[in-house]
């Protein structure tokens, strides 16, 4: 038994000292990435037709009443 031991030991930790944190980061990283497209904020979510109407308004294309009012239209929508 003694000598299982130490033959076992002779081979370190193996692989999956590098595996199990690997799918661990994998699978935060899948998590994170699949909450922010629900939201419209991941790397594949543009965010919608709100980002484009910010966008609108900060370049002045829009004037505040009719931000507010497309923005209760876009809320309207969302329930």
């Amino acid at each position: 038994m003694l000598q299982i031991l130490a033959v076992t030991r002779c081979y370190g930790p193996g692989p999956w000292f590098l595996i199990f944190p690997l799918f661990w980061f994998g699978f935060l990283a899948l998590l994170f990435f699949t909450i922010g497209r629900r939201r419209g904020r991941g790397p594949w979510g543009g965010g919608g037709g709100r980002s484009v109407l910010d966008e609108r308004y900060a370049r002045g294309e829009i004037s505040v009443d009719e931000y507010r009012e497309r923005r209760a239209v876009l809320e309207e929508g969302r329930r």
